[in-house]
């Protein structure tokens, strides 16, 4: 990723949202954003659906409305949208990846994490990016390990920045990394970018007392690693995503074992799940097809998601 100098001009904070098939929702999730005490100056819509309503709400706010004009997931979608940003944007510009149904908690969320970014790479320029939540990696096993509440106090270092937790990341860092990969399509595709730019050297960062305000806004304070469980009426085809990406990055960035521990593990709570949820015997072996699909880096699109239903 290559893109202008930013050296003359203060930092700009660019916003990128990818969305499909739910205009209301990014309606409202954008009024949020721009309600924002520190809103971005510049927007990109990317739609994954090439729905009129989307480019109504795109030129309502002045944003930049990117047709992806086909379904091209979350990894897709952020890879156009980045790729049009980077050749605008200043080294020292940030991006903000917007959940489309996950808006900011608090009018505040972006100024807080805005003021935080710029402070810390002030005093290392090796941050890349900063967000209200995310997780460390486990190599051996290829999984990832949520901090426990103790854990959260002061600056808390990461390798991976949570979707859903408004993470903003340095264009310069950006432009050094392959970016989204497009291949993953749907799941865990802000974690290959995480783990990409850790690979490079560079921090990404949290303030812990965040983290905790918002377990506790959600409930989750006090909740231990091992008592999380997905959902069991988590939908089929997020399944099958979930247990293939998860593997391919652990082939890329775990160690010996940890493909077939991240492959068989999913496959098993994956199938178990579905099947307990009482879903057809097609949907309860894609698990066990993401686990192959992963182990051998068969990517991409391989399984319609539909209307994008989370649950069976």
């Amino acid at each position: 990723m290559t893109g202008p100098d930013s050296t003359h001009r203060s930092p700009t904070l660019w916003g990128l949202a990818v969305t499909f098939q739910r205009p209301e929702v990014l309606r409202s999730t954008l009024a949020c954003i721009l309600d924002q005490t520190r809103p971005p100056t510049n927007l990109v819509i990317v739609d994954n659906g090439s729905d009129h309503a989307v480019q109504s709400i795109a030129d309502a706010v002045s944003a930049v409305y990117l047709d992806a004009r086909t379904n091209i997931g979350p990894a897709g979608g952020f890879a156009l949208g980045l790729q049009h940003i980077v050749q605008q944007a200043g080294t020292d510009d940030w991006v903000l990846l917007i959940d489309d149904d996950d808006p900011p908690r608090t009018s505040t969320v972006l100024r807080d994490l805005w003021d935080l970014g710029q402070e810390l790479y002030r005093q290392d320029p090796s941050v890349a990016g900063v967000g209200v939540g995310g997780s460390t990696y486990k190599p051996w096993s290829g999984t990832f390990r949520r901090l426990e509440d103790k854990d959260l106090s002061g600056v808390v270092d990461l390798d991976v920045l949570f979707g859903g937790s408004q993470p903003m990341y340095r264009v310069g860092a950006l432009r050094t990394v392959p970016g989204f990969d497009t291949e993953f399509f749907w799941g865990f595709e802000e974690a290959s970018l995480g783990l990409q730019l850790r690979s490079h050297g560079y921090r990404l960062c949290a303030d812990g007392g965040a983290m905790l305000d918002a377990r506790t806004a959600s409930g989750a304070l006090g909740l231990r690693s091992r008592t999380i469980k997905t959902a069991r009426d988590k939908a089929a085809w997020r399944r099958y995503y979930s247990v293939r990406n998860s593997t391919a990055l652990a082939r890329r960035y775990g160690g010996p074992l940890a493909p077939l521990v991240t492959s068989l593990g999913g496959a098993v709570k994956g199938s178990y799940s579905l099947i307990r949820s009482g879903a057809p015997k097609a949907d309860a072996i894609l698990p066990w097809r993401g686990a192959i699909d992963g182990l051998n880096l068969r990517l991409g699109m391989r399984v319609d998601p539909g209307n994008n239903s989370k649950n069976t």
